[in-house]
């Protein structure tokens, strides 16, 4: 998964450029990549609560009554009559769909009319509630999310038999020969069929719009990092996976598809797009997240200048003392190094390279950096002796700036914005393994460092009913 982010993590002690340009006019400076999308991982938490009550209300909680009485078959001789009352659901998650489990406990009566006497009456159940025989009811609904958020269910039955296959789960009257168990579970089921689509209708029903609304809002604000620094989400859409869950919770593995950025100054301000619809796809874990770090041309020059200033170098009997040095930007990812020196010969030297990132010591080093004899062939010409390989090696030795600081400034600030929460109920939280350089530009603000940040990132959302 790819992702990008932009991060002015160094601003120079002066925010201007150099008033003088070396070379050619800089309209060939080449421009960064734009900016790709962020991913992030979004398990969006639903306390499915609400299904539960929905379905209670739905479902009879009581089939059959022992005043209605029933022939067995064709049998006049022969009648029965039960009564099942259902107790509440209880609910859990497996294999992405919802399960509604409840008991019914029955009482049954059977009536054996002979051809002569009384009537002969027998049952089961009693009146005791502990021990009648009972009816295991499961229910079942993948229970997900349509794009204009609302709930999605199509349940079925996944249950319908007795709760065990102990004695007490039975009940066959002997006075009439007959199994009333059968006929409980089949009136049982012959009423939650009729119930299945009203079922599906209510939870369909159930809007999540408003709800998720208030957390998108969430994340189009700015956070605010520290004293002038804010980071920007700017998320743009998301995306369904997998459905699963813990508990009463249903949670959907979505993703979200973001621009973040950390910007300085006053709190930006911001238009908070519509939630939009929830989209389908597959999502994976981790992130790679490009940091952006500008170092200007003022903080350049100070650093090369810190490094040199004051250092002499001694070519054929005679000596040159540095005294400044400014760094600016030519065309073609080239830098231009300008030295000022004093003693045997003064004047300004430019030397001309291309910065590249050494691993090995974390540092931003221009290895090739050589004379710009075009820009400078008459001073050369009157000082010929300057153009020695110990005043380049010298200048490239001392054409470095420290990237590490960059790097780790940029990882924590990362970390601090992608590890909190947001209100009530959104929660940012990421895990940044490692930072690398990716690539080096120089533009006319400044060197422009790219790195890559990986790690895993994301955001829980809880939502409230």
């Amino acid at each position: 998964m790819a992702s990008l982010i932009a991060i002015p993590l160094l601003q120079g002690c002066r925010r201007e450029r150099p008033t003088t340009q070396v070379g050619p006019q800089l309209d060939s400076l080449p421009t960064p990549p734009p900016l790709a999308l962020s991913h992030f991982n979004v398990p969006l938490i639903y306390d499915y609560t609400p299904v539960l009550t929905l379905v209670e209300r739905v479902v009879p909680k009581q089939f059959g009554s022992i005043d209605s009485v029933h022939m067995v078959g064709d049998d006049e001789n022969r009648h029965y009559a039960y009564e099942a009352k259902r107790g509440p659901f209880t609910t859990f998650i497996r294999d992405g769909q919802v399960h509604l489990r409840a008991t019914l406990s029955y009482a049954a009566r059977g009536y054996f009319k002979p051809r002569f006497g009384p009537t002969i009456g027998a049952g089961c159940g009693g009146d005791t509630p502990t021990e009648r025989p009972r009816v295991t009811v499961e229910l079942v609904t993948p229970v997900t999310l349509t794009p204009d958020w609302h709930l999605s269910s199509h349940a079925s039955i996944a249950r319908l038999a007795p709760t065990s296959d102990a004695d007490r789960d039975k009940c066959t009257v002997s006075v009439i020969h007959y199994d009333v168990t059968q006929r409980v579970i089949d009136a049982a089921r012959s009423a939650l069929t009729r119930q299945l689509p009203n079922i599906d209708r209510k939870i369909s029903g159930v809007d999540l719009t408003a709800r998720f609304q208030e957390w998108w809002k969430l994340l189009n604000r700015p956070i605010q990092l520290t004293d002038n620094v804010w980071l920007l989400l700017s998320p743009e859409r998301l995306r369904m996976g997998n459905v699963s869950g813990s508990g009463n919770d249903l949670i959907v593995d979505a993703g979200l598809d973001a621009r973040p950025r950390i910007v300085a100054g006053a709190e930006p301000h911001t238009s908070i797009p519509p939630l939009p619809p929830l989209g389908r796809d597959t999502v994976s874990n981790g992130f790679h997240i490009v940091l952006g770090a500008t170092i200007d041309y003022a903080t350049a020059s100070k650093t090369i200048t810190d490094a040199l200033n004051g250092k002499s170098i001694t070519e054929a009997g005679r000596t040159v003392t540095v005294r400044g040095a400014r760094v600016s930007p030519l065309p073609h990812g080239q830098l231009a190094l300008a030295m000022t020196f004093t003693g045997d010969a003064h004047g300004t030297l430019v030397f001309v390279g291309t910065p590249i990132y050494d691993r090995r010591i974390g540092q931003l080093t221009v290895p090739n950096l050589d004379y710009d004899l075009t820009t400078d062939s008459e001073l050369i010409t009157a000082y010929a002796w300057l153009k020695s390989d110990g005043l380049r090696s010298l200048f490239r030795e001392k054409a470095r700036f420290p990237v590490q600081p960059l790097l780790d400034k940029g990882k924590s600030l990362l970390s601090d914005g992608l590890n909190r929460k947001l209100g009530d109920a959104v929660t940012l939280s990421a895990r940044v393994d490692s930072v690398d350089v990716a690539g080096i530009y120089v533009t006319a603000p400044g060197i422009v460092i790219r790195a890559v940040a990986t790690g895993n990132a994301g955001m829980q959302v809880r939502q409230q009913h």
